[in-house]
């Protein structure tokens, strides 16, 4: 028996030495300078942080793994948001990603705030049409108008907060996830649910997804993107139905090129919307066009417009056009 025990003593001793853990730091700066110009002329001339006109929103991360052994992995990360223009951090603290969680062969289980897998099959759309940017890609714009005449809230919730969200495991191909958040008020039921379902396979990947934000809006989209090799094209189709009649239902698709050239990047995208069953029904498009340049792995010089547009009743309510130069790092 005490034999036996030893042996147990020692097993256990070399499976805790066995295990691993591993922290990352990691960041991303953008920055730039352009102009916006608005319905009526006015424009402004300014510096953006990359979360308001460039290609991404500034942060700063944290990542680590511990290996558990028999395949199973803990994971967690934290996000935190900048705005490169005043040094100043986003609120809510962490506001990109704060999970923890499970991985292995039954795929990965996270919970806290972080993006949905509707998200996923949006970013796809998105991804060949001017490098998924907050704000050169018209999509981003067009599926939320700036006028009044859409809902409020009409655009989908990107990161939900209380969130338990799960991915399969690889299987040849095929990928999916679902997501479940609690409510995001106190008292307003206003839970999230989601799923996507995948497939990639050489250069193509299509997916579905779907999110129900109670009493504010459903939404589904299709999804593709497909690398020729000489140029790459993404598209999608969305649309979104009110929680109540009267929020209206909106149809909306978009479509974007990327054509490599060494560290060259070109980049084209359009996009259209319509929003029936309201009050004051509308439609909207928009196009952009832009340049990136690799001057590293981690280092991007860009340039991009975009312009869109929108009309209330056949009377024109918006119009805003966007050009900027800008610097992007990663670390």
């Amino acid at each position: 028996m005490k034999k036996r025990l030893i042996a147990l003593a020692v097993a256990a001793a070399s499976g805790a030495a066995m295990a691993q853990s591993s922290v990352t730091v990691y960041g991303r700066l953008d920055g730039s300078v352009g102009t916006i110009k608005k319905l009526g002329g006015s424009s402004d001339n300014k510096m953006f942080s990359g979360g308001d006109v460039g290609l991404t929103t500034p942060r700063l991360g944290f990542r680590g793994t511990e290996d558990l052994g028999g395949g199973l992995k803990a994971n967690f990360k934290l996000e935190q948001r900048i705005n490169i223009d005043t040094g100043e951090t986003q609120a809510p603290s962490f506001k990109g990603e704060t999970t923890v969680g499970l991985s292995g062969g039954f795929g990965s289980v996270r919970v806290g705030r972080m993006l949905t897998v509707y998200d996923d099959v949006r970013g796809l759309s998105n991804s060949r049409s001017l490098w998924d940017s907050n704000t050169f890609t018209p999509n981003s714009a067009v599926f939320k108008t700036s006028s009044s005449t859409k809902t409020k809230n009409a655009d989908y919730t990107s990161r939900a907060n209380s969130q338990i969200r799960y991915d399969l495991p690889e299987m040849g191909g095929v990928y999916g996830g679902l997501t479940y958040a609690f409510e995001q008020n106190a008292g307003a039921k206003d839970t999230i649910t989601g799923l996507n379902l995948g497939y990639k396979t050489g250069g193509l990947n299509a997916a579905l997804g779907y999110q129900n934000e109670k009493t504010k809006n459903k939404y589904t989209i299709l999804a593709a993107s497909y690398d020729f090799g000489a140029f790459a094209i993404s598209g999608g189709y969305n649309t979104r139905k009110g929680a109540v009649a009267a929020d209206g239902k909106d149809t909306e698709y978009g479509i974007g090129f990327e054509i490599p050239m060494g560290a060259l990047s070109l980049s084209v995208g359009f996009a259209s919307g319509e929003t029936k069953n309201v009050a004051k029904p509308s439609k909207s498009s928009g196009f952009g066009i832009g340049a990136r340049y690799a001057m590293s792995k981690r280092t991007s010089l860009y340039g991009g417009y975009s312009a869109v547009q929108e009309k209330t009743q056949g009377v024109k309510s918006a119009d805003t056009k966007v050009f900027a130069l800008g610097l992007r790092h990663d670390f």
